[in-house]
């Protein structure tokens, strides 16, 4: 979001027009997606809450055409917390953290539908948290539970049903974001047998970091009952493969 390139920042001063179907709007921009690793979600509405729509690859080019003031993000290459999301040229919102814009602020006008802002809490039904840890103690449920509390600002804990390999369904009919990229800040479900999770329950764990490597992405976990044993924490960075998917922390 801060840092740009000086090619980049030329190229998209003075960008009068959109790709894709549509009119062209004059104060629109054509920015770079910047995630560090992994792709960038589109999603249907300023908050990491809403559906994801589709999904853009890192470094891509894309047009913004005006912004909302939606649900605080935190994360990104940048590692700023901001509320500013960017409708694109072809639909759905991103976060302005993963974007190359050249500034911490708009560079788009704000949306004129009436849609200025998105409280994080609004979107989400009655139901989606609890107040307190339900995991069993000692287990990696509870340990996941516990980093995804501190992580949040101590603020709640994700309200999920049944073993550690059901989590990322449970999470899906939650309406929190469920994804099959590696990313950081979220729970990762290992599904049973992947990475030596547990036969038949699977395992949870929290991703710390991700970073790529010439053969792939690697997380980096924090997690209970792994390789320390039953209330012991220990952290392992292993490689993402299928049979693994991530609930995000908005």
């Amino acid at each position: 979001m801060g840092k740009f390139s000086t090619a980049i920042a030329l190229a998209a001063v003075g960008i009068g027009v959109v790709t894709g179907v549509g009119e062209a709007h004059a104060d629109s921009r054509v920015v770079t997606v910047n995630t560090g690793a992994g792709k960038i979600n589109v999603r249907e509405a300023p908050t990491t809450a809403s559906n994801i729509v589709r999904t853009i690859p890192n470094r891509t080019r894309i047009t913004i055409l005006c912004h909302v003031r939606g649900a605080n993000f935190s994360g990104g290459p940048y590692r700023v917390t901001t509320n500013i999301w960017n409708r694109l040229d072809n639909g759905g919102y991103v976060t302005d953290a993963m974007l190359e814009t050249g500034s911490n602020n708009p560079v788009v006008p704000v949306c004129g539908d009436g849609q200025t802002s998105v409280s994080a809490t609004s979107s989400r039904a009655t139901g989606l948290t609890r107040a307190s840890n339900t995991g069993v103690s000692g287990q990696c449920t509870w340990g996941a539970y516990d980093k995804w509390f501190n992580a949040s600002g101590r603020k709640h804990y994700p309200a999920l049903a049944g073993n550690a390999k059901d989590w990322a369904a449970s999470a899906r009919a939650a309406r929190w974001t469920v994804v099959d990229d590696a990313q950081a800040r979220s729970i990762v479900v290992f599904q049973p047998g992947v990475h030596g999770a547990d036969r038949p329950a699977g395992h949870v764990a929290w991703v710390d970091s991700v970073a790529r490597r010439s053969d792939g992405l690697y997380i980096t976990t924090t997690e209970m009952n792994a390789t320390a044993g039953p209330g012991k924490w220990s952290t392992r960075t292993i490689k993402d493969v299928p049979g693994m998917s991530y609930i995000l922390l908005p």
